[in-house]
C-alpha cells in the first residue's frame, strides 16, 4: 500500500478515536474506539492486511519504544515519590501483589503464556502489551504458531483486547468511588478537618532543573542521541542477565536515575518537539497483530477477557484496601489508587476533576476536594501504570516460553 496513503488513513482512525475519546469524557477509551475500527477494518478487507506496516509507523515504533520509556523515567521525581511514599506503596504493592495472585490463579485455567500475557495487560499500560507482542512475534518467527492454548497471532492481540476493555471499566468503577472520597473530603472540610489552602505558585518562583551535559547534547538531536545511548546501555546489561531481567525494566530505572543527577531533563523528550509522533507509533503498531486473526477467533478470547478483567478487580479491591488501611488512607481512596492500574494518566486527572466538581457546592469546596485527592492520583497513575507494571511485566515476559 502506498505509504502516504496508509499513513494519512492510520492517523483519520486515530483522530476519529480521539475525538470519540474527549466527546465521552473518556470513558470510551480511545484505545478501545480505534481497536474496534481497526478489527472491522481488517475482518472486512476495507483496510488492507499491510496498513500498519506501511505507514511508517510500525518500524518507527520498534525502534523508539525504549527512547519512551527513558522519557517516562525523566518524569519521576524521587523527591516527589518520597512526599507520596503512602501512595506509592499502595499502588506498587497493589500491582504486584495482584500480579502474583492473577498470575497464580489464571495458571490453573490457562497455559503459562496465557496467564502471564493476560496478568502483563490486565495491570498494565501500552508498553506492558507491547513487551508481550514482542515475544508473541519471537514465537511467530520459530514457526510455532500453535504454541500452547493460543497462536502467537492470538496471543499478540489477547492483551490489546483486554488494555482496550479495562480502561471502559475503570473508568466506570472508580468515578463512582473518587467521587464518595470526595464527599468524605467536603464534609471533613465543614467540620474544619481540611483547610484551604491559597495557590499561590504564581507567586513562588519555580525551580528549573537543569542538565549537567554539555550544550551540544542537550539540543533536540542531542537529546535524543542521549535517550538512544541509554537504551543501548539497557540492552547491554539485558543481556548480561541473559535477558532474565527486560531491556525497557532498566531503560526505565535509569531515565529516573539520570534525571535525580540531573543528567537529563525532567520530561526529556518534550523539548524535542517529537513526543506526539513517537508516542503515536508505539500506540499504532499495538493494532497491527489485528489483521492476523479471524473473527471467531475474537469470540473465543471473549471468556479469558472476561476472567482476567475480574479477577483483576477483586484482586485489586483486597490488595490496595488492605494496604491502604494499614498507611492511613481511607478506603475508598485506597481503591482508588489500586484501580489507577486500569487507566494511568489522563484518567487520573480527569475523573478526579468531574468528581470535585460534581460533589463541590462552591469554587472553595472544588478546590479543596481538587487539593486532596488529584496529586495523590497522579503519583498513583505513575506509581501503577508507568513504573511498577512495566518493571513486573519485564520480569514475567522472561518466563514466557518460545
Amino acid at each position: 500500500m502506498n505509504p502516504v496513503v496508509a499513513f494519512t488513513i492510520v492517523m483519520l482512525v486515530w483522530t476519529a478515536s480521539d475525538l470519540i475519546s474527549k466527546k465521552t469524557k473518556a470513558l470510551v477509551s480511545m484505545m478501545l474506539v480505534a481497536s474496534l475500527i481497526f478489527l472491522v477494518g481488517f475482518a472486512t478487507d476495507i483496510f488492507p492486511a499491510d496498513l500498519i506496516a506501511s505507514s511508517g509507523f510500525l518500524y518507527l515504533g520498534n525502534a523508539i519504544i525504549g527512547l519512551i520509556i527513558v522519557h517516562l523515567g525523566t518524569m519521576m521525581s524521587l523527591d516527589n515519590l518520597k512526599s507520596q511514599w503512602k501512595t506509592f506503596v499502595i499502588g506498587a504493592l497493589t500491582v504486584v501483589v495482584g500480579s502474583v495472585v492473577i498470575l497464580f490463579v489464571s495458571q490453573l485455567l490457562f497455559d503459562r503464556n496465557v496467564a502471564i500475557a493476560g496478568t502483563s495487560a490486565v495491570l498494565g499500560g501500552t508498553l506492558s502489551i507491547l513487551m508481550v507482542q514482542d515475544v508473541a512475534a519471537e514465537i511467530i518467527a520459530a514457526g510455532d504458531t500453535t504454541h500452547g492454548m493460543m497462536s502467537g497471532a492470538i496471543l499478540a492481540v489477547f492483551p490489546l483486547l483486554i488494555l482496550s476493555l479495562k480502561n471502559m471499566v475503570g473508568f466506570l468503577l472508580s468515578s463512582s468511588i473518587i467521587k464518595k472520597e470526595a464527599r468524605r473530603v467536603k464534609e471533613e472540610y465543614r467540620k474544619g478537618n481540611i483547610t484551604f489552602e491559597e495557590a499561590n505558585a504564581g507567586n513562588e518562583e519555580k525551580k528549573e532543573e537543569t542538565s549537567r551535559l554539555p550544550e551540544f547534547l542537550q539540543t533536540p538531536y542531542g537529546t535524543l542521541f542521549m535517550l538512544g545511548f541509554t537504551v543501548v546501555i539497557s540492552m547491554k546489561l539485558s543481556n548480561l542477565t541473559g535477558g532474565r531481567v527486560n531491556t525497557f525494566v532498566i531503560a526505565l530505572l535509569m531515565g529516573i536515575v539520570l534525571r535525580h543527577f540531573n543528567i537529563l531533563k525532567p520530561s526529556a523528550l518534550s523539548s524535542t518537539d517529537s513526543f506526539g509522533l513517537l508516542m503515536t507509533s508505539i500506540m499504532v503498531i499495538a493494532f497491527g497483530p489485528l489483521s492476523d486473526i479471524s473473527p471467531s477467533e475474537l469470540i473465543d478470547l471473549i471468556g479469558p477477557i472476561a476472567f482476567f478483567i475480574g479477577t483483576a478487580i477483586l484482586a485489586i479491591f483486597a490488595v490496595s484496601y488492605v494496604v491502604g488501611k494499614r498507611v492511613g488512607f481511607s478506603g475508598p481512596m485506597s481503591i482508588a489508587v489500586g484501580m489507577t492500574s486500569f487507566f494511568g494518566f489522563p484518567g487520573t486527572m480527569v475523573l478526579t476533576q468531574e468528581a470535585a466538581r460534581a460533589v463541590g457546592e462552591t469554587d472553595e469546596e472544588i478546590a479543596v476536594i481538587e487539593q486532596n485527592i488529584l496529586p495523590t492520583m497522579i503519583t498513583a497513575g505513575f506509581a501503577t501504570v508507568t513504573i511498577t507494571s512495566v518493571i513486573v511485566g519485564g520480569i514475567l515476559v522472561g518466563f514466557m516460553i518460545v
